[in-house]
């Protein structure tokens, strides 16, 4: 019960931009575990999105293309506002946000995926899990867990993610699980662990 309380009031007296890290230039290099491929996400420079600074950080898999995401991060959550500069979110997503102990949440709304935009309903909770090694170092770490569905009937995309987001870091660890209209026999899992991270040179 104490351990608990201790846990509770680091993640209270934490921001979410200390989870959540959002250097330019920095490059972060993961690993699918159980097979020979890696990807990278890198940290690009923060725009202007109506007065409201946003930021792109860019998945790439290694020798591939990419696609960008857009976050904001207020004190106490990070929110995807962005899959496409000239088209915000109607309204931002929580990717997660910090509280006291656990803390779940309910998102509607839409994506822009489609010339409308595709229904999106959302759920998510977070809570401290206490030390975690990255890269040598032990750090505070949450877990933050997100059910999504995108679309509806046997067209919508089902999203199950588990990720660890370290202090300092960022995303270090994560597992997903895609399904197609409900159908189990054909979800398509990967689960990624952070190798490695680069940041910019002061002045590069």
């Amino acid at each position: 019960m104490i351990v608990c309380s201790v846990l509770a009031l680091i993640l209270q007296a934490s921001s979410a931009g200390d989870y959540f890290p959002l250097k330019p230039g920095t490059v972060y290099t993961y690993e699918q575990k159980g097979k020979d491929v890696q990807m990278s996400k890198i940290v690009g420079t923060p725009l202007d999105m109506g007065g409201v600074a946003v930021t792109p950080v860019t998945d790439r898999q290694i020798g591939g293309g990419g696609t960008t995401t857009y976050y904001r991060i207020d004190p106490d959550q990070v929110l995807i506002v962005a899959y496409d500069i000239k088209h915000p979110l109607p309204t931002p997503m929580p990717l997660f946000k910090l509280g006291t102990g656990k803390l779940t949440w309910d998102f509607a709304g839409s994506t822009k995926t489609g010339v409308e935009g595709e229904r999106l309903l959302a759920r998510g909770d977070v809570h401290p899990i206490g030390k975690r090694e990255v890269l040598g170092k032990k750090v505070d770490a949450i877990e933050v867990r997100i059910q999504a569905q995108v679309g509806i009937g046997m067209s919508a995309e089902i999203f199950d993610q588990k990720a660890i987001y370290a202090k300092g870091f960022g995303l270090v660890e994560w597992t997903s699980k895609m399904t197609l209209g409900n159908n189990r026999k054909k979800a398509d899992q990967s689960a990624y662990k952070l190798v490695d991270m680069q940041e910019a040179k002061a002045g590069g």
